[in-house]
Protein backbone atom coordinates (compact mmCIF):
# COMPACT_ATOMS: atom_id res chain seq x y z
CA UNK A 1 0.00 0.00 0.00
CA UNK A 2 3.11 2.27 0.48
CA UNK A 3 4.53 1.75 -2.37
CA UNK A 4 1.66 1.92 -4.47
CA UNK A 5 1.36 5.72 -2.42
CA UNK A 6 4.96 6.20 -2.88
CA UNK A 7 4.25 5.40 -6.75
CA UNK A 8 1.39 6.82 -7.28
CA UNK A 9 3.50 10.66 -5.65
CA UNK A 10 6.51 9.86 -7.87
CA UNK A 11 4.27 9.12 -11.14
CA UNK A 12 2.21 12.54 -10.63
CA UNK A 13 5.54 14.21 -9.98
CA UNK A 14 6.82 13.49 -13.14
CA UNK A 15 3.18 14.29 -14.59
CA UNK A 16 3.53 17.36 -13.30
CA UNK A 17 7.26 18.21 -14.26
CA UNK A 18 6.54 17.10 -18.25
CA UNK A 19 3.61 19.09 -18.35
CA UNK A 20 6.44 22.61 -17.06
CA UNK A 21 7.66 24.38 -20.52
CA UNK A 22 11.40 24.44 -20.87
CA UNK A 23 12.30 27.53 -19.36
CA UNK A 24 9.87 25.85 -16.20
CA UNK A 25 12.11 22.96 -15.90
CA UNK A 26 15.02 25.14 -16.03
CA UNK A 27 13.93 26.97 -13.39
CA UNK A 28 13.16 24.16 -11.33
CA UNK A 29 16.60 22.17 -11.58
CA UNK A 30 18.21 25.29 -10.83
CA UNK A 31 15.90 25.80 -7.57
CA UNK A 32 16.15 22.13 -6.53
CA UNK A 33 20.24 22.28 -7.11
CA UNK A 34 20.94 25.38 -4.92
CA UNK A 35 18.54 24.03 -2.38
CA UNK A 36 20.43 20.43 -2.46
CA UNK A 37 24.09 22.51 -2.28
CA UNK A 38 22.37 25.18 0.64
CA UNK A 39 21.23 21.77 2.37
CA UNK A 40 24.79 20.24 2.36
CA UNK A 41 26.61 23.20 3.29
CA UNK A 42 24.18 23.41 6.36
CA UNK A 43 24.61 19.99 7.27
CA UNK A 44 28.70 20.55 7.07
CA UNK A 45 28.47 23.87 9.32
CA UNK A 46 26.19 22.07 11.97
CA UNK A 47 28.40 18.80 12.15
CA UNK A 48 31.98 20.85 12.59
CA UNK A 49 32.78 20.89 15.80
CA UNK A 50 33.72 23.42 17.96
CA UNK A 51 37.16 24.02 18.42
CA UNK A 52 38.79 25.75 21.65
CA UNK A 53 41.88 26.12 22.73
CA UNK A 54 43.46 23.07 24.65
CA UNK A 55 45.65 25.20 26.78
CA UNK A 56 45.27 28.81 27.69
CA UNK A 57 49.10 29.61 26.89
CA UNK A 58 51.06 28.37 24.68
CA UNK A 59 53.70 25.09 24.78
CA UNK A 60 57.09 25.35 24.35
CA UNK A 61 58.83 23.72 21.39
CA UNK A 62 59.13 20.66 22.43
CA UNK A 63 56.38 20.34 23.94
CA UNK A 64 54.19 21.43 21.19
CA UNK A 65 55.99 18.60 19.40
CA UNK A 66 55.07 15.78 21.76
CA UNK A 67 51.98 16.99 21.67
CA UNK A 68 50.77 16.93 18.02
CA UNK A 69 52.30 13.57 18.01
CA UNK A 70 49.85 11.94 20.51
CA UNK A 71 46.93 14.21 19.62
CA UNK A 72 47.63 12.56 16.13
CA UNK A 73 48.26 9.00 17.34
CA UNK A 74 44.98 9.44 19.52
CA UNK A 75 42.97 10.27 16.20
CA UNK A 76 41.95 13.66 18.06
CA UNK A 77 40.79 16.46 15.68
CA UNK A 78 43.11 19.99 16.18
CA UNK A 79 44.16 22.90 14.17
CA UNK A 80 47.45 24.23 14.94
CA UNK A 81 47.85 28.12 15.17
CA UNK A 82 52.07 28.63 16.34
CA UNK A 83 52.13 26.70 19.79
CA UNK A 84 48.43 27.18 20.65
CA UNK A 85 46.57 23.55 19.87
CA UNK A 86 42.31 23.79 19.58
CA UNK A 87 40.67 20.54 19.84
CA UNK A 88 36.97 19.74 20.09
CA UNK A 89 35.39 21.68 23.09
CA UNK A 90 33.41 17.77 23.93
CA UNK A 91 37.10 16.24 23.85
CA UNK A 92 39.49 18.86 25.32
CA UNK A 93 38.83 17.51 29.11
CA UNK A 94 39.82 13.99 27.87
CA UNK A 95 42.38 14.87 25.53
CA UNK A 96 44.09 17.04 29.31
CA UNK A 97 43.91 13.97 31.11
CA UNK A 98 45.55 11.89 28.44
CA UNK A 99 48.60 14.11 28.05
CA UNK A 100 48.69 15.10 31.88
CA UNK A 101 48.73 10.62 31.97
CA UNK A 102 52.24 11.45 29.43
CA UNK A 103 53.64 14.44 31.83
CA UNK A 104 52.56 16.69 29.00
CA UNK A 105 53.41 19.98 28.64
CA UNK A 106 56.37 18.84 30.79
CA UNK A 107 58.50 21.51 32.71
CA UNK A 108 61.99 21.66 32.73
CA UNK A 109 64.53 21.68 35.74
CA UNK A 110 64.91 25.08 35.69
CA UNK A 111 60.60 25.96 35.93
CA UNK A 112 59.80 23.28 38.59
CA UNK A 113 60.48 26.01 41.58
CA UNK A 114 60.42 25.17 45.05
CA UNK A 115 59.33 21.71 43.83
CA UNK A 116 63.01 21.03 43.58
CA UNK A 117 63.84 21.56 47.44
CA UNK A 118 60.59 19.53 48.10
CA UNK A 119 61.69 16.49 46.13
CA UNK A 120 65.87 17.08 47.69
CA UNK A 121 66.58 14.10 49.50
CA UNK A 122 67.79 13.90 53.32
CA UNK A 123 71.41 12.90 52.96
CA UNK A 124 71.67 16.34 50.92
CA UNK A 125 75.06 17.62 51.42
CA UNK A 126 75.19 21.93 52.31
CA UNK A 127 76.23 22.21 48.81
CA UNK A 128 73.87 20.11 47.01
CA UNK A 129 70.95 22.30 48.98
CA UNK A 130 72.21 25.29 47.92
CA UNK A 131 72.52 24.70 44.46
CA UNK A 132 68.56 23.53 44.54
CA UNK A 133 67.60 26.60 46.38
CA UNK A 134 69.58 28.64 43.51
CA UNK A 135 67.74 26.58 40.26
CA UNK A 136 64.39 26.81 42.22
CA UNK A 137 64.90 30.33 42.66
CA UNK A 138 65.48 30.84 38.79
CA UNK A 139 62.15 28.42 37.98
CA UNK A 140 60.36 30.90 39.76
CA UNK A 141 61.36 34.13 38.56
CA UNK A 142 61.40 32.41 35.09
CA UNK A 143 58.02 31.78 36.00
CA UNK A 144 56.88 35.16 37.44
CA UNK A 145 58.48 36.62 34.29
CA UNK A 146 56.38 34.37 31.92
CA UNK A 147 53.40 36.07 33.40
CA UNK A 148 54.05 39.10 31.53
CA UNK A 149 51.73 39.39 28.65
CA UNK A 150 54.42 39.61 25.78
CA UNK A 151 56.70 37.08 27.28
CA UNK A 152 56.53 33.54 25.92
CA UNK A 153 59.06 31.70 27.65
CA UNK A 154 61.87 33.26 30.06
CA UNK A 155 65.04 32.07 31.30
CA UNK A 156 67.03 33.02 34.52
CA UNK A 157 70.30 32.42 35.73
CA UNK A 158 71.84 33.38 38.77
CA UNK A 159 75.69 33.67 39.27
CA UNK A 160 75.67 33.73 43.09
CA UNK A 161 78.76 33.88 45.49
CA UNK A 162 79.26 31.66 48.20
CA UNK A 163 79.25 32.76 51.72
CA UNK A 164 82.67 32.41 53.03
CA UNK A 165 83.93 34.24 56.62
CA UNK A 166 87.78 34.01 55.20
CA UNK A 167 87.08 35.58 52.08
CA UNK A 168 88.62 39.36 52.04
CA UNK A 169 87.44 40.79 48.67
CA UNK A 170 83.36 39.36 48.46
CA UNK A 171 81.89 39.35 44.65
CA UNK A 172 78.76 40.73 44.06
CA UNK A 173 75.87 38.47 42.64
CA UNK A 174 75.02 39.29 38.89
CA UNK A 175 71.91 37.92 36.70
CA UNK A 176 71.05 37.59 33.36
CA UNK A 177 68.09 36.89 32.01
CA UNK A 178 66.29 35.43 28.34
CA UNK A 179 63.22 36.17 27.24
CA UNK A 180 61.49 35.20 24.28
CA UNK A 181 58.99 37.16 23.01
CA UNK A 182 55.23 36.21 21.83
CA UNK A 183 54.48 36.35 18.12
CA UNK A 184 54.39 39.46 16.61
CA UNK A 185 55.34 41.20 19.95
CA UNK A 186 58.28 42.99 21.23
CA UNK A 187 59.36 43.24 25.03
CA UNK A 188 59.07 47.15 26.02
CA UNK A 189 61.35 49.36 27.98
CA UNK A 190 59.36 49.67 31.12
CA UNK A 191 58.61 45.81 31.08
CA UNK A 192 62.43 44.89 30.77
CA UNK A 193 63.09 47.65 33.52
CA UNK A 194 60.44 45.96 35.63
CA UNK A 195 62.02 42.85 34.82
CA UNK A 196 65.46 43.87 36.47
CA UNK A 197 63.54 45.02 39.30
CA UNK A 198 62.05 41.85 39.78
CA UNK A 199 65.35 40.01 39.72
CA UNK A 200 66.89 42.33 41.83
CA UNK A 201 64.63 42.44 44.31
CA UNK A 202 64.31 38.69 44.53
CA UNK A 203 67.80 38.22 45.00
CA UNK A 204 70.02 39.62 48.43
CA UNK A 205 72.55 41.85 47.42
CA UNK A 206 72.02 41.73 44.28
CA UNK A 207 71.46 45.29 42.72
CA UNK A 208 69.60 46.27 39.24
CA UNK A 209 72.85 47.68 37.71
CA UNK A 210 73.85 43.70 37.88
CA UNK A 211 70.97 42.34 35.73
CA UNK A 212 71.08 41.83 32.01
CA UNK A 213 68.18 41.03 30.13
CA UNK A 214 68.44 39.44 26.58
CA UNK A 215 65.86 38.09 24.22
CA UNK A 216 65.73 35.43 22.03
CA UNK A 217 66.92 37.45 19.39
CA UNK A 218 70.45 37.77 20.40
CA UNK A 219 69.60 41.71 20.82
CA UNK A 220 70.91 43.05 24.74
CA UNK A 221 67.50 44.54 26.52
CA UNK A 222 69.37 45.69 29.31
CA UNK A 223 73.15 45.81 30.26
CA UNK A 224 75.09 45.67 33.34
CA UNK A 225 75.07 49.74 34.38
CA UNK A 226 72.45 50.65 32.40
CA UNK A 227 69.48 51.62 34.66
CA UNK A 228 66.49 53.07 34.02
CA UNK A 229 65.82 52.03 30.17
CA UNK A 230 62.08 53.61 30.59
CA UNK A 231 63.48 56.87 32.03
CA UNK A 232 65.34 57.72 28.62
CA UNK A 233 62.02 56.75 26.53
CA UNK A 234 59.92 58.95 28.95
CA UNK A 235 62.53 61.68 28.73
CA UNK A 236 62.55 61.13 24.31
CA UNK A 237 58.74 61.10 24.34
CA UNK A 238 58.22 64.61 26.13
CA UNK A 239 61.12 65.99 24.14
CA UNK A 240 59.06 64.73 20.96
CA UNK A 241 55.64 65.91 22.79
CA UNK A 242 57.21 69.13 23.16
CA UNK A 243 58.35 69.89 19.68
CA UNK A 244 55.04 68.12 18.35
CA UNK A 245 53.13 70.54 20.05
CA UNK A 246 54.79 73.87 19.08
CA UNK A 247 55.31 72.27 15.16
CA UNK A 248 51.08 72.29 15.10
CA UNK A 249 50.44 75.33 16.55
CA UNK A 250 53.15 76.95 14.20
CA UNK A 251 51.61 75.06 11.29
CA UNK A 252 47.88 75.81 12.16
CA UNK A 253 48.99 79.41 12.35
CA UNK A 254 50.51 79.66 9.07
CA UNK A 255 48.15 77.71 7.64
CA UNK A 256 45.86 80.61 7.85
CA UNK A 257 48.49 83.16 6.69
CA UNK A 258 49.53 81.42 4.02
CA UNK A 259 46.74 78.55 2.96
CA UNK A 260 46.77 75.28 3.56
CA UNK A 261 50.06 73.21 2.18
CA UNK A 262 51.79 75.97 1.31
CA UNK A 263 54.21 76.35 4.25
CA UNK A 264 55.84 73.52 6.42
CA UNK A 265 57.72 73.98 9.83
CA UNK A 266 60.43 71.69 11.96
CA UNK A 267 60.60 72.73 15.51
CA UNK A 268 63.44 71.01 17.73
CA UNK A 269 63.36 70.87 21.37
CA UNK A 270 66.72 70.76 23.42
CA UNK A 271 65.30 69.62 27.13
CA UNK A 272 67.79 70.31 30.29
CA UNK A 273 67.34 67.08 32.55
CA UNK A 274 70.57 68.19 34.90
CA UNK A 275 69.26 68.41 38.29
CA UNK A 276 71.04 71.49 40.22
CA UNK A 277 70.58 73.28 43.22
CA UNK A 278 70.88 77.06 43.29
CA UNK A 279 71.66 78.77 46.38
CA UNK A 280 71.77 82.55 47.39
CA UNK A 281 72.84 84.41 50.41
CA UNK A 282 71.54 88.21 50.09
CA UNK A 283 72.80 91.05 52.83
CA UNK A 284 70.16 93.94 53.48
CA UNK A 285 70.30 97.69 54.63
CA UNK A 286 69.79 98.04 58.18
CA UNK A 287 66.61 100.08 58.78
CA UNK A 288 67.34 103.34 59.77
CA UNK A 289 67.13 104.29 63.50
CA UNK A 290 67.99 100.71 64.82
CA UNK A 291 70.17 100.72 67.42
CA UNK A 292 73.80 99.74 66.97
CA UNK A 293 74.67 95.79 67.14
CA UNK A 294 78.27 97.09 68.36
CA UNK A 295 79.80 100.34 69.87
CA UNK A 296 83.42 100.58 70.62
CA UNK A 297 84.95 104.18 71.58
CA UNK A 298 88.43 104.59 72.15
CA UNK A 299 90.07 107.98 73.93
CA UNK A 300 93.82 108.81 73.85
CA UNK A 301 95.48 111.76 75.84
CA UNK A 302 98.71 112.79 76.14
CA UNK A 303 99.95 115.64 78.81
CA UNK A 304 103.51 116.98 79.21
CA UNK A 305 106.28 119.80 78.70
CA UNK A 306 108.55 120.07 75.87
CA UNK A 307 110.56 122.66 73.96
CA UNK A 308 108.66 124.65 71.37
CA UNK A 309 108.75 123.39 68.15
CA UNK A 310 111.19 125.30 66.21
CA UNK A 311 109.00 127.64 63.51
CA UNK A 312 110.16 129.26 60.39
CA UNK A 313 110.39 129.15 56.95
CA UNK A 314 112.04 125.85 55.46
CA UNK A 315 115.23 126.47 54.00
CA UNK A 316 116.82 125.12 50.86
CA UNK A 317 117.37 121.66 52.67
CA UNK A 318 114.67 121.19 54.31
CA UNK A 319 115.67 122.75 57.77
CA UNK A 320 113.55 125.33 59.34
CA UNK A 321 115.04 128.47 60.10
CA UNK A 322 114.76 129.49 64.08
CA UNK A 323 112.39 132.13 64.32
CA UNK A 324 114.44 133.02 67.75
CA UNK A 325 111.49 132.72 70.00
CA UNK A 326 112.71 129.23 70.93
CA UNK A 327 111.84 128.05 74.79
CA UNK A 328 110.26 125.44 77.26
CA UNK A 329 106.15 125.32 76.86
CA UNK A 330 103.46 122.71 78.18
CA UNK A 331 101.58 120.22 75.37
CA UNK A 332 98.42 118.59 76.02
CA UNK A 333 97.87 115.77 72.94
CA UNK A 334 93.95 114.04 72.85
CA UNK A 335 92.76 111.35 70.45
CA UNK A 336 89.06 109.97 70.63
CA UNK A 337 87.83 106.97 68.53
CA UNK A 338 84.54 105.58 67.89
CA UNK A 339 83.30 102.30 66.38
CA UNK A 340 79.78 101.30 65.79
CA UNK A 341 78.49 98.14 63.76
CA UNK A 342 75.19 98.21 62.73
CA UNK A 343 72.81 95.26 62.21
CA UNK A 344 72.25 94.19 58.87
CA UNK A 345 70.02 91.24 57.36
CA UNK A 346 70.49 88.57 55.31
CA UNK A 347 68.78 86.49 53.36
CA UNK A 348 69.33 83.08 51.97
CA UNK A 349 67.36 81.29 49.02
CA UNK A 350 68.27 77.65 47.95
CA UNK A 351 66.37 76.58 44.89
CA UNK A 352 65.62 73.04 43.00
CA UNK A 353 65.52 73.70 39.16
CA UNK A 354 62.90 71.30 37.63
CA UNK A 355 63.82 69.06 35.03
CA UNK A 356 62.67 68.62 31.62
CA UNK A 357 63.02 72.39 31.41
CA UNK A 358 63.24 73.95 27.40
CA UNK A 359 67.23 74.91 26.99
CA UNK A 360 67.01 75.90 22.93
CA UNK A 361 64.55 75.79 20.29
CA UNK A 362 65.62 75.72 16.64
CA UNK A 363 62.59 76.41 14.36
CA UNK A 364 62.40 76.02 10.49
CA UNK A 365 59.82 77.56 8.13
CA UNK A 366 59.87 76.96 4.75
CA UNK A 367 57.50 79.09 2.33
CA UNK A 368 56.30 78.04 -1.16
CA UNK A 369 57.80 80.64 -3.10
CA UNK A 370 55.21 80.16 -6.04
CA UNK A 371 52.57 81.03 -3.85
CA UNK A 372 53.94 83.63 -0.92
CA UNK A 373 55.76 85.58 -3.30
CA UNK A 374 54.34 89.19 -1.69
CA UNK A 375 54.30 88.00 1.27
CA UNK A 376 56.48 89.81 3.53
CA UNK A 377 59.10 87.21 4.96
CA UNK A 378 60.50 89.18 7.99
CA UNK A 379 57.03 89.94 9.69
CA UNK A 380 56.44 85.99 9.10
CA UNK A 381 59.13 85.27 10.74
CA UNK A 382 58.41 87.39 13.87
CA UNK A 383 55.07 85.75 14.48
CA UNK A 384 57.01 82.26 14.17
CA UNK A 385 58.99 83.73 16.64
CA UNK A 386 56.31 85.10 18.73
CA UNK A 387 54.01 81.94 18.83
CA UNK A 388 57.06 79.86 19.34
CA UNK A 389 58.75 81.84 22.49
CA UNK A 390 61.86 82.51 20.74
CA UNK A 391 64.02 83.84 23.67
CA UNK A 392 67.76 84.54 21.77
CA UNK A 393 69.39 85.32 25.31
CA UNK A 394 68.80 81.30 25.61
CA UNK A 395 70.55 80.68 21.97
CA UNK A 396 67.28 80.55 20.47
CA UNK A 397 67.26 80.39 16.30
CA UNK A 398 64.45 80.44 13.73
CA UNK A 399 64.85 80.67 10.13
CA UNK A 400 62.56 81.73 7.57
CA UNK A 401 62.93 80.37 3.79
CA UNK A 402 60.88 80.93 0.53
CA UNK A 403 61.52 77.90 -1.92
CA UNK A 404 59.72 76.03 -4.79
CA UNK A 405 57.47 73.28 -3.47
CA UNK A 406 57.87 69.98 -5.15
CA UNK A 407 54.58 68.88 -6.01
CA UNK A 408 54.78 65.73 -8.20
CA UNK A 409 54.26 64.08 -4.82
CA UNK A 410 50.97 65.91 -3.99
CA UNK A 411 50.12 65.48 -7.48
CA UNK A 412 50.58 61.57 -7.93
CA UNK A 413 48.61 61.43 -4.57
CA UNK A 414 45.72 63.77 -6.31
CA UNK A 415 45.30 61.15 -9.12
CA UNK A 416 45.42 58.37 -7.00
CA UNK A 417 43.10 59.52 -4.64
CA UNK A 418 40.65 60.21 -7.31
CA UNK A 419 41.63 56.84 -9.20
CA UNK A 420 40.85 55.03 -6.15
CA UNK A 421 37.23 57.13 -5.59
CA UNK A 422 36.07 56.40 -9.33
CA UNK A 423 37.24 52.82 -8.84
CA UNK A 424 35.25 52.48 -5.56
CA UNK A 425 32.41 54.24 -7.54
CA UNK A 426 32.26 52.13 -10.43
CA UNK A 427 32.74 49.15 -7.90
CA UNK A 428 29.70 49.88 -6.37
CA UNK A 429 28.04 50.81 -9.96
CA UNK A 430 29.15 47.08 -10.75
CA UNK A 431 27.84 45.72 -7.17
CA UNK A 432 24.40 47.57 -7.80
CA UNK A 433 24.21 46.32 -11.46
CA UNK A 434 25.24 42.79 -10.62
CA UNK A 435 22.34 43.13 -7.73
CA UNK A 436 19.57 44.84 -10.12
CA UNK A 437 20.41 41.89 -12.74
CA UNK A 438 19.26 39.06 -10.42
CA UNK A 439 16.18 40.52 -9.04
CA UNK A 440 15.23 41.03 -12.90
CA UNK A 441 16.17 37.63 -13.74
CA UNK A 442 14.91 36.55 -10.98
CA UNK A 443 11.13 38.14 -12.28
CA UNK A 444 11.41 37.61 -15.24
CA UNK A 445 11.94 33.78 -14.48
CA UNK A 446 8.80 34.03 -12.60
CA UNK A 447 7.04 35.84 -15.13
CA UNK A 448 8.00 33.11 -17.43
CA UNK A 449 6.83 30.55 -15.10
CA UNK A 450 3.60 31.97 -14.08
CA UNK A 451 2.61 32.95 -18.24
CA UNK A 452 3.90 28.98 -19.04
CA UNK A 453 1.50 28.05 -16.39
CA UNK A 454 -1.07 30.32 -17.95
CA UNK A 455 -0.69 29.10 -21.62
CA UNK A 456 -0.59 25.11 -20.37
CA UNK A 457 -3.92 25.52 -18.69
CA UNK A 458 -5.53 27.50 -22.03
CA UNK A 459 -3.98 24.17 -23.95
CA UNK A 460 -5.30 21.74 -21.47
CA UNK A 461 -8.87 23.41 -21.32
CA UNK A 462 -8.85 23.40 -25.08
CA UNK A 463 -7.84 20.02 -25.55
CA UNK A 464 -10.51 18.81 -22.93
CA UNK A 465 -13.31 20.80 -24.72
CA UNK A 466 -12.25 19.27 -28.33
CA UNK A 467 -11.84 15.98 -27.31
CA UNK A 468 -16.20 15.75 -26.30
CA UNK A 469 -18.29 14.37 -28.51
CA UNK A 470 -21.36 16.91 -28.71
CA UNK A 471 -23.76 14.78 -30.18
CA UNK A 472 -23.79 12.69 -27.32
CA UNK A 473 -24.09 15.70 -24.72
CA UNK A 474 -26.60 15.29 -22.46
CA UNK A 475 -28.50 18.02 -19.95
CA UNK A 476 -26.61 19.39 -17.26
CA UNK A 477 -28.21 20.89 -14.18
CA UNK A 478 -28.70 24.45 -14.67
CA UNK A 479 -28.42 23.94 -18.61
CA UNK A 480 -30.88 24.61 -21.66
CA UNK A 481 -30.49 21.52 -22.76
CA UNK A 482 -28.15 20.57 -25.90
CA UNK A 483 -27.85 21.61 -29.58
CA UNK A 484 -32.05 20.43 -29.70
CA UNK A 485 -32.46 24.15 -28.98
CA UNK A 486 -29.95 25.69 -31.36
CA UNK A 487 -31.05 23.62 -34.14
CA UNK A 488 -33.83 24.98 -35.63
CA UNK A 489 -36.44 25.95 -32.77
CA UNK A 490 -38.49 29.05 -32.44
CA UNK A 491 -37.89 29.81 -29.32
CA UNK A 492 -34.62 29.59 -28.81
CA UNK A 493 -34.65 33.37 -30.76
CA UNK A 494 -38.10 34.37 -28.43
CA UNK A 495 -37.07 37.48 -26.51
CA UNK A 496 -40.16 38.91 -24.26
CA UNK A 497 -42.04 36.56 -26.15
CA UNK A 498 -41.90 38.78 -29.86
CA UNK A 499 -40.57 36.88 -32.26
CA UNK A 500 -37.46 38.57 -34.43
CA UNK A 501 -37.68 38.97 -38.24
CA UNK A 502 -36.18 36.29 -40.45
CA UNK A 503 -32.93 37.68 -42.04
CA UNK A 504 -31.40 35.46 -44.82
CA UNK A 505 -27.69 35.11 -44.36
CA UNK A 506 -24.93 33.56 -45.68
CA UNK A 507 -25.10 29.92 -45.70
CA UNK A 508 -22.68 28.67 -42.73
CA UNK A 509 -21.80 25.00 -41.73
CA UNK A 510 -23.95 23.50 -39.06
CA UNK A 511 -21.33 21.83 -37.82
CA UNK A 512 -19.32 24.43 -37.15
CA UNK A 513 -22.43 26.70 -35.46
CA UNK A 514 -22.61 23.70 -33.37
CA UNK A 515 -19.27 23.64 -32.43
CA UNK A 516 -18.85 27.18 -31.19
CA UNK A 517 -21.91 26.97 -29.48
CA UNK A 518 -20.66 23.73 -27.83
CA UNK A 519 -17.51 25.74 -26.65
CA UNK A 520 -19.31 28.93 -25.69
CA UNK A 521 -21.61 27.02 -23.46
CA UNK A 522 -18.57 24.59 -21.65
CA UNK A 523 -16.72 27.96 -21.14
CA UNK A 524 -19.79 29.19 -19.51
CA UNK A 525 -20.23 26.34 -17.32
CA UNK A 526 -16.82 25.76 -16.62
CA UNK A 527 -16.92 29.12 -15.50
CA UNK A 528 -19.91 28.61 -13.31
CA UNK A 529 -19.62 25.24 -12.04
CA UNK A 530 -15.99 23.89 -12.34
CA UNK A 531 -16.64 20.93 -9.91
CA UNK A 532 -19.49 19.31 -11.95
CA UNK A 533 -17.65 19.91 -15.35
CA UNK A 534 -14.25 17.98 -13.39
CA UNK A 535 -16.65 15.23 -12.09
CA UNK A 536 -18.05 14.78 -15.64
CA UNK A 537 -14.88 14.42 -17.48
CA UNK A 538 -13.08 12.16 -14.54
CA UNK A 539 -16.73 10.02 -15.18
CA UNK A 540 -15.73 9.95 -18.92
CA UNK A 541 -12.40 9.20 -18.74
CA UNK A 542 -13.49 5.89 -16.51
CA UNK A 543 -15.69 4.62 -19.38
CA UNK A 544 -13.02 5.25 -21.84
CA UNK A 545 -10.63 2.88 -19.73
Amino acid sequence: MKNEKIQHVVTRIKGTFNDFTRGQKAVTIIAALVAIAGAVVFFMWVSKPTMVPLYTTPVSDTDAAAIQSKLTSSGVKYTLSGNTFQVPQDQRDKVRLDLAAENLPSKTDASQGYGLVEKAPVTASDEQQRILIQRATEGELASAIQKIDTVQEATVHLALPKEDVFVRQKTNPTASVLVKPKANQTVSASQVESIVHLVSASVPKLTPGNVTVTDSQGRLLSAQGTLSASAGEARLAQQQATSMALQTKIQAMLDKAVGMGNSTTTVNTDMNYDNSKVETNEYLQPKPGAPALQNDNTRETLTGSGQTPIGGVLGPDNIPVPNGNAGNSRQNWEKTTTKEVQPYGTRRTLTDQATGGVSRLNVAVMLDQRTTGAINQQQIQQLVATAAGINPQRGDVITVSKVPFDQTAAQAQAQADAAAAEQKRMDDLWALAKNIGLLLLLLLALLIGFLSTRTRKREVEIEESESIDTPTLPELPGGRGALGELEGSPAAYDLDGDELPVVEATPVDPQSIARAAAREEISGLVEDSPEEVARLLRGWMAERK
